[in-house]
């Protein structure tokens, strides 16, 4: 090659995508090869001596190409955080998608399907068809599923270059002894690393190749430790995280899901249903305090028994909308009163107004004439 420079800018090339896509130095130099047409690396520099030298455009269209996969300048949208924004739509053959991204994941919605990339690359994608959809949803469709897939990782992969790029090179390329060091926490290199979740061992070239998720339950980084400092001496020792051969295909998950809201009804819905019709029953300010006091317990056939206090609520009321709500719930009340001392003198107060604020001035007019409020006292 005879300008040297040439040959120094695609090796910058060939590193920057080595950084960005977690790949040895000497598979980015033969990605960079075969982009010019040449077979590897060493077949390029063997041509580069008999005065071979690819063209600026060729260099261009290779830089261009790694800059599409780890560059983030004039982004569409964070590739990280993501947001309400942050979106971009597209078609795959014909039909309708959106992208977006969230923590670290990527989400492709369409008519009635969704697919969700986790940023662990052990699990698989997720997909998922409205019930409604289920006959005739594209994702049925195994090239079309195979090529909205693609799309969505294509974005993963850019977003996995993001992360790659701000990680030390250690955390994703483990040296001769196979240690590496961890992303973010201030940690020695290692070869043998530990789960907080699964007390899982795992080699530093599996948390690597993993990218620093736990092979064994995909625990985030964040759990990932030089040493199981959480185990006594006699518990039982880590036992080695198993991953899936590299010959084993991770196929997507499809599941058909019902989107419709559902009511399983339990204790504290039918409570609040309960308590609210009681205020419909109150007539007064008095009753509405019994409303409130009332005690309200549900048992695990969802039947009610209510217990009023006999200073609010008149034990001769019955509570007519509590009751209707409770048989459309399909449920039985049971009613109860119990004895308990006032809140405030003079109850009964409250049962002459249907204004809590009015029931307040009489209240405290009473305690003024009649009674001590505070600290104070009468002479």
């Amino acid at each position: 090659m005879k300008d040297n420079e040439k040959l120094k800018r695609l090796k910058i090339v060939a590193k920057r995508h080595a950084r960005s896509t977690a790949q040895p130095q000497h598979v980015a130099l033969d990605f960079v090869a075969t982009k010019l047409g040449v077979p590897n690396w060493n077949a390029l520099t063997t041509r580069a001596k008999r005065d071979w030298a690819p063209s600026d455009a060729e260099i261009a269209k290779v830089e261009a190409l790694v800059e599409k996969v780890s560059s983030f300048k004039d982004a569409e949208f964070d590739h990280v955080f993501g947001g309400p924004e942050a979106v971009t739509e597209g078609e795959v053959q014909g039909h309708r998608y959106a992208l977006k991204t969230m923590c670290g994941d990527v989400y492709m919605d369409g008519e009635g399907w969704h697919i969700h990339l986790h940023e662990n690359p052990l699990v698989p994608p997720q997909v998922t068809i409205d019930l409604p959809h289920a006959l005739t949803s594209p994702m049925n469709n195994p090239k079309l599923l195979a090529e909205a897939t693609g799309i969505a990782k294509e974005l993963m992969q850019t977003i996995k270059a993001r992360r790659f790029e701000n990680w030390p090179r250690r955390a994703t390329k483990p040296n001769a002894e196979g240690k590496v060091r961890h992303p973010f926490l201030k940690m020695a290199d290692s070869d043998r690393w530990y789960c907080l979740h699964c007390n899982g061992e795992i080699t530093g070239v599996q948390i690597a190749k993993n990218q620093w998720h736990c092979p064994g339950c995909g625990a985030s980084p964040i759990n990932i430790f030089d040493q199981p400092f959480w185990l006594h001496p006699h518990e039982e020792k880590p036992m080695a995280v198993q991953i899936p051969a590299e010959s084993e295909a991770i196929e997507p998950v499809v599941t058909v899901i019902d989107q419709r809201p559902r009511l399983d009804l339990n204790k504290d819905q039918v409570k609040h249903l309960i308590r609210c019709a009681l205020f419909e029953d109150a007539t007064n300010a008095s009753e509405r305090m019994g409303a409130s006091l009332a005690e309200i317990h549900v048992d695990e056939d969802l039947d009610v028994f209510l217990s009023f206090e006999d200073h609010y609520w008149p034990e001769e009321k019955e509570p007519h909308s509590a009751r209707e709500v409770a048989a459309l719930l399909g449920v039985e009340i049971f009613k109860d009163v119990m004895w308990t001392d006032p809140l405030f003198a003079w109850p009964g107060l409250g049962t002459v107004t249907q204004s809590t604020a009015e029931y307040t001035r009489l209240m405290l007019d009473a305690y003024r004439q009649h009674g001590v409020i505070g600290d104070d006292k009468d002479e």
